[in-house]
Protein backbone atom coordinates (compact mmCIF):
# COMPACT_ATOMS: atom_id res chain seq x y z
CA UNK A 1 0.00 0.00 0.00
CA UNK A 2 1.25 3.57 -0.70
CA UNK A 3 0.29 6.95 0.50
CA UNK A 4 -0.90 9.56 -1.54
CA UNK A 5 -2.00 12.11 1.46
CA UNK A 6 -2.16 12.05 4.69
CA UNK A 7 -4.83 9.27 6.19
CA UNK A 8 -5.66 8.64 2.41
CA UNK A 9 -4.25 4.61 1.21
CA UNK A 10 -3.70 3.77 -2.15
CA UNK A 11 -3.40 0.91 -4.16
CA UNK A 12 -0.77 0.81 -6.76
CA UNK A 13 -3.08 -0.79 -8.75
CA UNK A 14 -5.00 1.81 -8.42
CA UNK A 15 -2.95 5.06 -8.61
CA UNK A 16 -2.51 3.68 -12.49
CA UNK A 17 -5.55 3.02 -13.60
CA UNK A 18 -6.42 6.54 -12.59
CA UNK A 19 -2.89 8.09 -14.45
CA UNK A 20 -3.80 5.61 -17.47
CA UNK A 21 -7.20 7.24 -17.57
CA UNK A 22 -6.19 11.12 -16.95
CA UNK A 23 -3.83 10.51 -19.95
CA UNK A 24 -6.61 9.06 -22.17
CA UNK A 25 -8.75 12.08 -21.01
CA UNK A 26 -5.70 14.79 -21.98
CA UNK A 27 -4.79 13.34 -25.09
CA UNK A 28 -8.59 12.72 -26.10
CA UNK A 29 -8.96 16.60 -25.38
CA UNK A 30 -5.84 17.57 -27.14
CA UNK A 31 -6.47 16.04 -30.69
CA UNK A 32 -10.75 17.07 -30.53
CA UNK A 33 -10.92 20.11 -33.06
CA UNK A 34 -13.97 21.68 -34.35
CA UNK A 35 -14.73 23.48 -37.92
CA UNK A 36 -13.29 26.69 -35.95
CA UNK A 37 -9.62 25.38 -35.53
CA UNK A 38 -9.34 23.53 -39.00
CA UNK A 39 -7.11 25.44 -41.75
CA UNK A 40 -8.51 27.60 -44.27
CA UNK A 41 -7.96 26.22 -47.65
CA UNK A 42 -8.50 29.01 -50.60
CA UNK A 43 -9.54 27.74 -53.59
CA UNK A 44 -7.15 28.83 -56.66
CA UNK A 45 -8.73 29.62 -59.50
CA UNK A 46 -7.82 27.84 -62.56
CA UNK A 47 -6.40 30.67 -64.97
CA UNK A 48 -3.82 28.25 -66.82
CA UNK A 49 -4.89 27.59 -70.46
CA UNK A 50 -5.60 30.28 -73.53
CA UNK A 51 -6.86 33.20 -73.18
CA UNK A 52 -8.28 34.12 -77.14
CA UNK A 53 -10.65 36.99 -76.61
CA UNK A 54 -9.52 40.64 -75.57
CA UNK A 55 -7.69 43.56 -76.09
CA UNK A 56 -5.41 46.03 -74.84
CA UNK A 57 -5.67 49.85 -74.46
CA UNK A 58 -3.31 52.78 -73.94
CA UNK A 59 -4.67 55.60 -71.44
CA UNK A 60 -1.90 57.83 -72.83
CA UNK A 61 -2.42 57.61 -76.88
CA UNK A 62 -5.51 56.02 -77.30
CA UNK A 63 -4.03 53.25 -79.19
CA UNK A 64 -5.54 49.91 -79.12
CA UNK A 65 -5.07 46.28 -80.17
CA UNK A 66 -6.01 42.61 -80.19
CA UNK A 67 -4.69 40.56 -77.42
CA UNK A 68 -4.24 36.95 -76.39
CA UNK A 69 -2.44 35.11 -73.64
CA UNK A 70 -1.42 31.06 -73.14
CA UNK A 71 -0.92 30.76 -68.82
CA UNK A 72 1.21 27.74 -67.49
CA UNK A 73 1.50 27.80 -63.88
CA UNK A 74 5.19 27.32 -62.77
CA UNK A 75 4.67 26.76 -59.33
CA UNK A 76 2.85 29.45 -57.27
CA UNK A 77 3.18 32.10 -59.86
CA UNK A 78 2.48 31.46 -63.98
CA UNK A 79 4.28 32.19 -67.11
CA UNK A 80 2.29 34.03 -69.20
CA UNK A 81 2.82 34.32 -72.50
CA UNK A 82 1.12 37.59 -74.62
CA UNK A 83 0.51 38.20 -78.43
CA UNK A 84 -1.52 40.68 -80.11
CA UNK A 85 -1.28 43.72 -82.72
CA UNK A 86 -0.23 47.20 -82.44
CA UNK A 87 -1.85 49.76 -85.02
CA UNK A 88 -3.77 46.57 -86.23
CA UNK A 89 -1.02 44.91 -87.97
CA UNK A 90 1.97 45.18 -86.37
CA UNK A 91 2.30 41.93 -84.49
CA UNK A 92 3.75 41.07 -80.59
CA UNK A 93 4.61 38.44 -78.15
CA UNK A 94 6.61 38.59 -75.44
CA UNK A 95 6.44 36.15 -72.11
CA UNK A 96 6.61 37.54 -69.02
CA UNK A 97 6.13 35.96 -65.15
CA UNK A 98 3.31 37.11 -63.55
CA UNK A 99 4.14 36.58 -59.52
CA UNK A 100 1.43 35.72 -57.37
CA UNK A 101 0.46 38.13 -54.04
CA UNK A 102 -2.54 36.60 -52.89
CA UNK A 103 -5.23 34.49 -53.74
CA UNK A 104 -8.92 34.59 -52.12
CA UNK A 105 -12.71 34.60 -53.23
CA UNK A 106 -11.68 33.19 -56.60
CA UNK A 107 -9.37 35.51 -57.51
CA UNK A 108 -6.20 35.40 -58.18
CA UNK A 109 -3.75 38.67 -57.74
CA UNK A 110 -0.89 39.18 -59.43
CA UNK A 111 2.20 41.78 -60.66
CA UNK A 112 4.58 41.20 -63.39
CA UNK A 113 7.82 42.90 -64.49
CA UNK A 114 10.04 43.08 -67.76
CA UNK A 115 12.14 44.84 -69.84
CA UNK A 116 10.73 45.07 -73.13
CA UNK A 117 12.20 47.30 -76.20
CA UNK A 118 8.54 47.95 -77.75
CA UNK A 119 7.38 49.49 -74.34
CA UNK A 120 10.07 51.93 -74.14
CA UNK A 121 11.91 50.25 -71.49
CA UNK A 122 10.62 48.67 -68.07
CA UNK A 123 7.73 46.88 -68.47
CA UNK A 124 5.16 46.17 -65.16
CA UNK A 125 1.94 45.54 -64.37
CA UNK A 126 -0.60 44.52 -61.78
CA UNK A 127 -3.96 42.84 -61.85
CA UNK A 128 -6.12 39.90 -61.22
CA UNK A 129 -7.47 36.88 -63.07
CA UNK A 130 -10.52 34.63 -62.51
CA UNK A 131 -11.12 31.31 -64.43
CA UNK A 132 -12.85 33.53 -67.01
CA UNK A 133 -11.97 36.76 -66.51
CA UNK A 134 -8.02 38.62 -66.47
CA UNK A 135 -7.42 41.87 -65.92
CA UNK A 136 -4.26 44.16 -65.66
CA UNK A 137 -2.48 47.54 -65.70
CA UNK A 138 0.17 48.57 -67.60
CA UNK A 139 2.99 50.76 -66.91
CA UNK A 140 6.31 51.70 -68.90
CA UNK A 141 8.46 54.82 -69.37
CA UNK A 142 6.26 55.93 -71.99
CA UNK A 143 2.69 54.78 -71.34
CA UNK A 144 0.47 53.46 -69.40
CA UNK A 145 -3.20 51.22 -70.08
CA UNK A 146 -5.05 48.21 -69.34
CA UNK A 147 -4.70 44.67 -70.71
CA UNK A 148 -8.88 42.93 -70.62
CA UNK A 149 -9.09 39.26 -71.40
CA UNK A 150 -12.58 36.29 -71.38
CA UNK A 151 -12.65 33.16 -72.04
Amino acid sequence: MLTTLPGLRTSRRGMLVRAIGIGLAVVGLSTTTSAADAPTVVARPNITGCWTCGSWVSCCTGHKGTLRATITCCGNNYECQFSGTFMKVIPFRYTVTLQTTSVGNGIVYFRASKQIPLFGGSFNCSGWATASKFHANYTSPKDRGTFDMSR
